[in-house]
């Protein structure tokens, strides 16, 4: 079954089920399917087909899942866009997908050949219900954090194989489940919610536009909601527990009661952080999940069960093949991934990343004794040092479990002499204040894990300096923001000498 059948499917059986809230608005499974079935229609009149590309850039409000929703309807390949995109990365977007139309209440130009359609206000419409079923369901682009954006293609059987893993993951009861969804609706993780969802016959409640934001009032805004709504369900980021944490922790007790279950991306969290959320909240599931847009949640942690390896990426989903490519002395190699959730290819060119069937993720990694996989780094962020590489996110993961530091941030530096380093950046716990003693201990836990008391081999991923700022630049999905990184460290005096 698509997600449109399920959708049909609760509409059917059990209409007058609540379905989405929205601030005061709200859906049944009935009027969301209704308001899909003209919203359809509507598209229908615009000259919008079975196969035509569609921008949208839409708040993180109802009127995305409904258009999403519509597109689906009548065959019509969605191409997801977060709402703070500016209008040039919209237009390329259009130009790059031949798209038939952009959907926007905040596109401030207008194209020559392509309309831009504002949410209509009223669907006072007869309705069309149904289409047959096609490949592609919706386009997202990658980050293009370290190369330009590409369109990823996504069929109907990758959304039903990544949705069947996040339930069977998080443990996701059929029309039981009361969730809030806050991470972006043009992402895979929150859209990946909505479909969950829509799958199971689950209530969802959208935060318009908070994941950005990480301020006191959103942060008690959000776990106001948890607590009012009675909420069982939450798709977080690490960066979003780790502050709740540090600075409203009993308040999360409070309002978490009712948390069934959470997820994360696996950005580097402290085995720490995991194991205090987890005393915090003894009934709840917590995971954390390995992917990208092309390959979604390929490797899972379920936390508590895992225990001392709970701050691990993983193991394969079910159904996902894991290998490691052209492995090193050291065991480590590119993790290739083939299954269900891998996309069908990028747009304009579907061969790309491919390499006999498996998709290339452009991660370095290793699989330990215990067959728990490790992400050391991505190939474009290595860092070489006169041919000897270093993975950025390996020094991340050993520092970042050092009690004393809040955030970590590894990156390429160019010194005087022009010869590149290793930029290392700390932000400091508010009570931790001797720098020179925490550089001492940074070496020595740099030392310990490369082995440096039996073998030189890994001295040089020792940095000579460490860097104390006040902040690591990061994207809203916590990602590090590299080149920013170095050209915020050119301009730091703040360093001290390492001495491993």
């Amino acid at each position: 079954m698509t997600i449109l059948e399920y959708l049909k499917k609760h509409a059917t059986q059990n209409p007058q089920k609540l379905f989405l809230k929205e601030g005061t608005k709200s859906w049944s499974f009935g009027s969301f399917y209704e308001e899909v079935a003209k919203l359809s229609t509507f598209f229908i009149r615009q000259g919008i087909k079975k196969a035509d590309y569609v921008v949208i850039h839409l708040d993180q409000k109802s009127e995305h899942l409904l258009t999403y929703t519509a597109l689906l309807n009548i065959g019509a390949v969605s191409v997801h866009l977060y709402p703070e995109r500016e209008d040039e990365y919209v237009e390329f977007a259009a130009e790059h997908t031949s798209a038939k139309a952009v959907v926007s209440n905040m596109f401030k130009k207008k194209f020559s050949s392509v309309p831009v359609l504002d949410f209509p206000a009223h669907l006072d419409l007869k309705p069309t219900y149904g289409c047959d079923s096609y490949e592609i369901a919706y386009v997202m682009f990658t980050s293009g954090t370290t190369s330009s954006p590409k369109a990823v293609l996504t069929t109907h059987d990758n959304i039903r194989f990544v949705t069947e893993t996040l339930i069977e993951l998080a443990g996701i009861r059929e029309g039981e489940e009361k969730e809030i969804i806050l991470l972006p609706l043009g992402s895979t993780g929150g859209l990946g919610h909505f479909h969950a969802a829509l799958m199971q016959g689950n209530t969802i409640r959208l935060f318009p536009g908070f994941y950005s934001s990480l301020d006191d009032k959103g942060l008690d805004m959000l776990l106001e909601s948890i607590e009012e709504e009675s909420a069982t369900g939450i798709l977080l980021t690490p960066g979003l527990i780790t502050k709740m944490l540090n600075t409203r922790k009993e308040k999360l007790k409070t309002a978490g009661k009712t948390l069934r279950y959470a997820l994360a991306n696996v950005t580097p969290m402290k085995k720490e952080t995991i194991a205090e959320l987890l005393e915090l909240l003894p009934d709840l599931r917590f995971c954390t999940y390995y992917g990208s847009t092309e390959a979604s949640r390929s490797i899972v942690n379920v936390c508590r069960e895992n225990g001392k390896f709970m701050h691990l990426t993983g193991k394969p989903s079910k159904g996902v093949a894991i290998k490691l490519h052209n492995k090193n002395d050291a065991g480590e190699g590119e993790i290739y991934i083939k299954g269900g959730n891998v996309m069908k290819g990028y747009l304009h060119d579907e061969a790309a990343s491919f390499d006999e069937g498996w998709f290339q993720s452009g991660d370095i990694g290793r699989i330990d004794e215990n067959g728990f996989i490790h992400v050391i780094g991505r190939i474009k962020d290595t860092i070489s040092l006169d041919g000897l590489k270093v993975f950025p996110m390996e020094i991340e993961a050993i520092l970042s479990m050092h009690k004393d530091i809040k955030d970590v941030g590894v990156c390429p530096l160019i010194d005087e002499q022009g010869a590149t380093q290793i930029g290392l950046a700390v932000v400091l716990k508010e009570d931790a204040t001797d720098k020179e003693a925490l550089a001492r201990e940074a070496a020595a836990l740099l030392s310990k894990s490369f082995k440096c008391d039996k073998t030189d081999l890994y001295r040089y991923k020792i940095p000579k300096k460490i860097y104390f700022e006040r902040r690591i630049p990061r994207t809203d999905l916590g990602k590090i923001k590299r080149d920013e990184l170095s050209s915020q460290l050119v301009q730091s005096g703040t360093s001290i000498l390492i001495k491993g």
